[in-house]
């Protein structure tokens, strides 16, 4: 999971009542440490150099100091009853989200301060987080602590470059986005990219190197299986070069996620770029451990968007993209066009027991030819599926949890036998989702970050379905 890094702004009594500062002072102390251990674990805290705000100039100062330390936001901690209006004053400086934290201390009158506060705050019309009750105590400093992952995604996202190679695939029209909208929710840009760069760069990569990657490869994954006309080993040699390209594109171009059109014209004219889309979402290639860079097939943006969000909420996890080939109530199967990351074949931090799982073989469209990657995602995992999508132009987030469960490969339609599969055990109104998913396409990661994602679209002004009838374990 993300670690946000959070400051925090411990409010005490003014100046001009120093008698009752002094007198209180203990309370305060003894609140504000026991608060501070609970969370110091899931929370990089940020001090200002004045540890209790008792003025006005000295807020101004300490917002000052957590501006300069670029914090994804700022708990407002009252361990005491202190001046409303000054916490109020503070929080209407603030840029970051926000927290207004207390305790239930009996001697505290920290819950008459928090009502204040809050008051205070809503009177001026802002959007913080209350936590109602102890915020050092379950289930209040859990969902505190989700609220704060999803205020450091929403920062960390600000500021991101997604790189859109080639444009819409196949007619599929929610795989585009407007760059203005993106800018204005999320603060992120796009960088429309030809995909003849991919193959402009991919005829200038020294042989040695892809002869490094073919090595590998063949060494290292379970079945690697050519044929006499759509997958030779001259096919993998552009399919590697595909990637070794993209990422010199990526550090050209400072992206920091991207998409790759591919169908029609790579995929028929150059060679399939199913292996270039999941070795950049794999957190390993033959070069050593790296972290996953995002990259969505089919250039689909809000997919990769949603796959970025992920990515951060968990810590930098891979995701996947996956298209819904069929569902009930209780199942899903979801079948990658070819190019899921390798790590998803075992799900494991050890990249030779994944490639050890994964099959590559010849695909089954493209008259250019290549290879995809095939295995089925392990049993047993909980995962998060979600997507952004719009309803004219207002963004919205469907989400979704299940575990992962065992099925027949062979007894699946002949149409996604050469793909990469997930077979989920859910629980959800089918219904309810096929008349509101505004998607072919859902995206996945290991863990269930249903809570920081519902926090994710309300600090964006997101409308959040929930299809999740009742919670799997």
């Amino acid at each position: 999971m993300i670690k946000p890094k959070a400051g925090i702004l411990v409010f005490s009594e003014s100046l001009v009542r120093e008698d009752v500062y002094k007198k209180r002072k203990p309370i305060a102390q003894r609140e504000t440490q026991k608060f501070v251990k609970s969370v110091s674990e899931d929370i990089d805290i940020v001090w200002p150099t004045i540890r209790e705000i008792r003025s006005k100039k000295q807020a101004v100062k300490a917002i000052a100091e957590l501006q300069g330390s670029a914090v994804d936001a700022v708990i407002l901690y009252v361990p005491i009853f202190i001046a409303p209006a000054l916490v109020a004053h503070t929080a209407n400086l603030l840029t970051v989200p926000m927290v207004l934290a207390s305790n239930e201390a009996g001697d505290s009158l920290s819950q008459l301060a928090f009502l204040a506060v809050g008051g205070a705050i809503d009177q001026i019309g802002l959007s913080y987080m209350r936590v109602p009750g102890d915020s050092s105590e379950e289930p209040q400093r859990t969902a505190m602590i989700q609220f704060l992952r999803a205020a450091a995604a929403k920062q960390q996202l600000k500021g991101q470059t997604f790189g859109c190679i080639g444009g819409r695939a196949l007619g599929i029209s929610t795989g585009t986005a407007d760059v203005a909208l993106w800018q204005r929710i999320f603060g992120v840009d796009i960088e429309h990219i030809d995909q003849f760069e991919i193959v402009r760069q991919a005829e200038k990569i020294d042989r040695a190197d892809v002869e490094k990657y073919a090595a590998w490869l063949k060494e290292k994954t379970g079945v690697l299986e050519f044929n006499d006309s759509n997958f030779t080993p001259q096919h993998l040699d552009r399919q590697i070069r595909s990637y070794l390209a993209t990422k010199q594109i990526i550090e050209h171009f400072e992206l920091d996620f991207l998409g790759i059109k591919c169908q029609p014209e790579m995929s028929n004219g150059y060679c399939l770029q199913c292996l270039n889309v999941a070795f950049c979402n794999d957190p390993y290639d033959a070069d050593g451990p790296k972290e996953p860079k995002v990259c969505s097939c089919e250039a689909d943006a809000d997919g990769a968007l949603t796959m970025q969000i992920l990515k951060i909420l968990s810590g930098g996890k891979p995701t996947n993209l996956n298209d819904i080939a069929w569902m009930s109530d209780t199942e899903m199967t979801l079948a990658n066009c070819g190019s899921m990351a390798t790590y998803f074949a075992g799900l494991c931090d050890l990249p030779a027991e994944n490639l050890k799982s994964l099959s590559i073989l010849p695909h089954v469209f493209g008259d250019a030819g290549g290879a995809a990657t095939v295995f089925t995602v392990p049993a047993g995992k909980k995962m998060t599926l979600a997507r952004l999508f719009r309803k004219a132009d207002k963004y919205c987030l469907g989400v979704l949890t299940g575990n992962t469960v065992h099925k027949d490969r062979k007894a699946q339609s002949d149409t996604i036998l050469t793909r990469p599969l997930i077979f989920i055990d859910m629980n959800i109104d089918k219904k309810f989702f096929l008349e509101t998913f505004g998607s072919n396409h859902i995206l996945g990661v290991e863990g269930d970050l249903k809570a920081e994602l519902a926090e994710f679209a309300g600090l964006l002004g997101i409308k959040y379905y929930d299809y999740d009838l009742t919670v799997t374990s």
